[in-house]
């Protein structure tokens, strides 16, 4: 969720609520005001019955009730009933409805006589009256309301564009491409310091990049260059008719540590390229037949371990990937089903629609599960093992947004590599 959006939806958050609150409390009040001048204009009604009474007695031609919202009825002597009002309802002859209406009753004494007085007056009109009010408030208020909603999220992306000029250029900007990023001005003084941050942050970066990437190579060249004329004296030595077979095995044996020793160093060069973002040209590569291609570069291998391949990969599985690290991904699981499966089983490759499996036979991991994919974790029981090859599948996995799993079936004891397809 975008920061502006995140800002407008608390002000809704908080502001609805007490928008509703205002609404009801305003309805409140207007009903208030309208109970208190009804309840003032029969007091003033009262009082002008009162006065109709003292100049006009009743006769014995009864009581008089010249108006229909009044009552008068004869009371029990004595009777001193203040005014009380009260909210009810009774039946209106014009309207010919029951309504809600606000009464009066109050005891009134006429010399020796004392009167029961009724004044009721509806307030149907007067509801109505503070019903449209209200509403009429509320939607100036909604009205007011959203048009400053809307001004306040003009000036937020006003004030925030730099901010997201910022997002926008650290998102197209590539370390590895060596090019300056200027980010923009602000005289907002947050994003003024923001951008100088940034700045430096990133030269300061694509400096050591560069210096990282020196580093590698150079040191990739210097060790591969003694590592092949040691690996070349040792075979011109191992070739002396003049050794004896202890020096011919120690010769043999140095010659395996180097061969491992650059297989280690091309390993952690290439997982130094990979972290360095140095495979960015990708295409569609078609993974049934780059799977070809890799049993076909291990099918010697594979034969003097008397092993086979069975394929069960019909479903193609298309994805836009790097071709050589896709290539390394793919040779990695497969030269680990060999080096690691029983000899004379199957590796067993299969597909479905979302998943790659890379199946083989063999014993249960020497160490924990969890490792698997950590660097220089390996089978000690198999020493030319560098402890690389799954990390790297792991790394390239991750980099690439595949998910590289592990399984172990104990029954059928397999070792099953899957990669999903998201």
């Amino acid at each position: 969720m975008k920061l502006i959006h995140k800002t407008v939806r608390y002000v809704l958050l908080i502001t609805i609520p007490v928008a509703l609150a205002g609404a009801f409390l305003l309805y409140y009040l207007i009903h208030q005001v309208v109970n208190k001048e009804i309840d003032e204009l029969l007091n003033s009604e009262l009082k002008q019955v009162q006065q109709n009474l003292d100049r006009h007695p009743p006769d014995h031609r009864g009581i008089l009730n010249w108006d229909h919202n009044l009552q008068i009825e004869p009371a029990k002597a004595g009777s001193r009933q203040p005014p009380v009002f009260s909210d009810t309802t009774l039946f209106d002859p014009i309207e010919n409805a029951v309504v809600p209406v606000r009464m009066l009753r109050a005891d009134y004494a006429v010399g020796h006589h004392s009167y029961s007085i009724r004044l009721h007056q509806p307030y149907m009109e007067y509801q109505e009256i503070a019903q449209y009010l209200s509403v009429g408030i509320v939607l100036c208020f909604l009205a007011l309301f959203v048009s400053l909603l809307f001004i306040e999220t003009l000036i937020f992306q006003r004030i925030l564009h730099p901010f997201y000029e910022i997002i926008q250029q650290l998102g197209r900007y590539r370390v590895d491409q060596g090019a300056t990023i200027t980010f923009p001005a602000s005289d907002v003084d947050e994003f003024s310091v923001l951008s100088q941050s940034l700045t430096e942050m990133t030269q300061q970066a694509a400096l050591q990049f560069s210096r990282q990437k020196q580093f590698t190579d150079n040191t990739s060249h210097e060790l591969q260059t003694p590592l092949s004329v040691l690996s070349t004296d040792l075979d011109l030595l191992q070739q002396s008719a003049r050794l004896s077979e202890e020096d011919i095995q120690r010769i043999y044996r140095s010659q395996k540590t180097i061969k491992r020793l650059a297989s280690i160093n091309q390993s952690l060069l290439l997982l130094t390229k990979i972290d360095n973002q140095q495979y960015e040209q990708t295409e569609l590569i078609d993974f049934r037949e780059l799977m070809g291609v890799v049993i076909d570069t291990f099918r010697d291998y594979a034969d003097s371990k008397q092993m086979r391949f069975k394929r069960a990969d019909t479903r193609l599985r298309i994805r836009l990937i790097n071709r050589q690290l896709a290539y390394i991904l793919l040779s990695n699981l497969v030269r680990n089903a060999l080096r690691h499966g029983r000899p004379g089983s199957t590796v067993l490759i299969e597909s479905d629609a979302h998943t790659y499996r890379i199946i083989n036979e063999g014993a249960p991991l020497p160490f924990d599960q969890a490792r698997l994919f950590q660097r220089f974790v390996r089978n000690p029981a198999i020493p030319q093992s560098t402890g690389l090859g799954l990390a790297i599948a792991k790394e390239i996995a991750d980099r690439c947004g595949l998910q590289l799993d592990y399984a172990y079936s104990v029954p059928t004891q397999q070792h099953i590599f899957t990669i999903t397809f998201h």
